[in-house]
Formats: C-alpha cells, sequence, structure tokens
C-alpha cells in the first residue's frame, strides 16, 4: 500500500494537472467567442478565471486523495463525495474573485477525472487516458444522493448562464425550492441527474458516456496537434475548434437556442477546412469567426467547449504532457 506521504505527493501532482489545464484553456488566444488572454468580457475577465483555476487546488487535491483511498481499498467509491467536491470549488471560487461562475462546469469534469487519476495511481505507477477513463467511469456511476443535492448548492451557489431550461424527466428544476426534497424522496444520485440531463446539457452528456468527447476527441487531438506544431497555444484553440464543430456548445444552446448553436459548429467546421490554427488563411477565419462571436450579453460565448477543451488539457498533462 502507497505510504501516506507519497499519496499527499501523488493528489498534489493531480491538482496541480488540474489547476494547470484551466489556466493553459483560458489563456490560449483565439477562442471564438470565449475569454483570452487579450479579451474580457464585460463582467467576467481574464483575471477571474485565473484565479478561479488556482482556487480549484483544494477541492481537486482532495478528490484526488479520495480516489487514492478509494483504489487503496480504504474506502468505497460511494464515498468519494464528487459533488461535495465540486460544491467547494464553486464557494472557493467565490471567495477569490468576484467575476461570478468561471468554473462551474468545468469543475464538474475535472473533479471527476481528480478521483479517477488518484484511483489509478493507487494501482500503477504508469497513468495511461484508457486506465484513467475506466476508473472515472466508476466514480461516475458510483456517486450518491448526497453528491446530488451538494451538486444542486453548487449550481445555485454559481448561478451559470441558461439555466432556464426545458423540464426533464429525472432531473429536478434546480431552480426549484422543492429540488432537494425531490432529490431525496426518489434517491436520484447525480449520476442519475446527469444522465438526465445528457440529452440537452454537453456536461451531463459527458457524464453519460463516460467523458467520450474528453477522451476520444478532445485529448487525441492536442496529442496530435502538439505533437506536430510543438506549440501549446496552437494545440489548445485547434481542440477548442474541433469540439465545437464537432458537437454544437450547449450553452449556446441554452441561450440562443439549438439552431443558432448548430450554426456556430458550422462555421467552425468551415474554420478547420481552412486549417485553423495551422495555415495562414485558416488563422484569419479563426479571428474572423471569434469577432462574430462576440457579443454585449456573451450568448453566443461557447462556454461548454470551454470546459471540454480543459477536461481534455487535464488527461493531457496527466498522462505526461508538460507545456
Amino acid at each position: 500500500m502507497p505510504s501516506r506521504s507519497w499519496m499527499k505527493t501523488a493528489a498534489e501532482e493531480i491538482a496541480q494537472a488540474a489547476q494547470l489545464a484551466v489556466v493553459l484553456e483560458v489563456s490560449a488566444y483565439p477562442k471564438p467567442g470565449n475569454i483570452d488572454r487579450f479579451h474580457d468580457f464585460r463582467d467576467t475577465k481574464y483575471d477571474h478565471f485565473l484565479a478561479g483555476g488556482i482556487a480549484i487546488g483544494a477541492c481537486t487535491r482532495e478528490a484526488s486523495l479520495k480516489g487514492l483511498r478509494a483504489g487503496n481499498g480504504e474506502i468505497s467509491l460511494s464515498q468519494l463525495g464528487i459533488g461535495s467536491w465540486i460544491r467547494k470549488g464553486v464557494y472557493q471560487t467565490a471567495q477569490w474573485h468576484q467575476g461570478g461562475n468561471t468554473n462551474l462546469g468545468t469543475l464538474s469534469l475535472l473533479v471527476p477525472l481528480a478521483a479517477g487519476a488518484g484511483m489509478t495511481w493507487a494501482s500503477t505507477s504508469k497513468l495511461t487516458a484508457p486506465l484513467l477513463r475506466q476508473n472515472v467511469k466508476r466514480a461516475l456511476k458510483a456517486t450518491s444522493v448526497k453528491d446530488a443535492l451538494n451538486f444542486y448548492d453548487a449550481v445555485r451557489k454559481a448561478k451559470p448562464g441558461g439555466l432556464k431550461k426545458p423540464k426533464v424527466k429525472g432531473a429536478p428544476d434546480v431552480l426549484k425550492n422543492s429540488a432537494a426534497e425531490e432529490i431525496t424522496q426518489k434517491r436520484l444520485t447525480l449520476y442519475q441527474v446527469m444522465k438526465a440531463c445528457a440529452a440537452w446539457d454537453r456536461i451531463g452528456s459527458e457524464w453519460a458516456t463516460g467523458m467520450t468527447i474528453t477522451f476520444k476527441v478532445g485529448y487525441p487531438q492536442l496529442a496530435e496537434v502538439f505533437r506536430r506544431e510543438g506549440d501549446v497555444n496552437k494545440a489548445v484553440v485547434q481542440c477548442y475548434l474541433k469540439i465545437l464543430a464537432d458537437y454544437p456548445d450547449s450553452l449556446v444552446a441554452r441561450r440562443r437556442g439549438l439552431q443558432t448553436a448548430r450554426r456556430i459548429s458550422e462555421k467552425a467546421k468551415a474554420v478547420l477546412e481552412k486549417g485553423g490554427m495551422l495555415t495562414e488563411a485558416g488563422k484569419q477565419a479563426v479571428l474572423k469567426l471569434h469577432a462574430q462571436l462576440r457579443s454585449p450579453d456573451n450568448s453566443l460565448n461557447p462556454g461548454t467547449t470551454a470546459d471540454l477543451t480543459a477536461s481534455s488539457l487535464m488527461v493531457f498533462l496527466l498522462c505526461g504532457f508538460r507545456p
């Protein structure tokens, strides 16, 4: 069994991967419609995302330690507490900046990745993407009713955009005061809630599919572009464009409708057909799309795509990538 000191060191490294993933994602330029190192939103700034990225260190470290303990057989998977660490991350973020919600969606992906990484490192010294994904799936499916309650509290605290969603069977409306009572009475786990939301929310879909986009689209794209170009910024933006092109952004869909989200995906495909960040014509197309998606109310912001880019980066980092 690994020593306590080794477990703390491993958990620290996993947490640093989560923090760096957030910082690299938000810093990449230009990500059409999103905040980057040169562009802020009216109320939320680049600095807020940097602060939020650092603030998630504690919750991802704790999730990692729980994963290590679960991997060692000290606790059950249902005791990982994924919902509580997402909630803790949202509350800690709010203590460090006043820019509103910067990382609820990201935390919903990075916390399970942290727990899964801990579970993986408990049994092997070499973390690989297939092993990590296998353990992440186990962690997601083992979430509890308490995780669901903590997650709903985190959503209310973060107040993400587009909450006025259509009613979904199996997912109590987070805006209603009766949501917690309904979760408790029906014994709904966080995994069950996310599966119910999968048809209209990309984060829910990632949970339901064992993070298909993160592991099968984003991570391979990052690895391939960085291998060819040796440029982190190009790799991150190209990853963002690939995800956006293949999967209409669910935040945009909630704010402006699915047809608008699909049109943006078609534009991202056209940008990639010109080479994206890998050709001069592609770069100009990226900048043009970036300008088109910037609006005063940020309603064309593909924020979920940014979350998925961050989770892809965390997998890349956990598998050995160093900028």
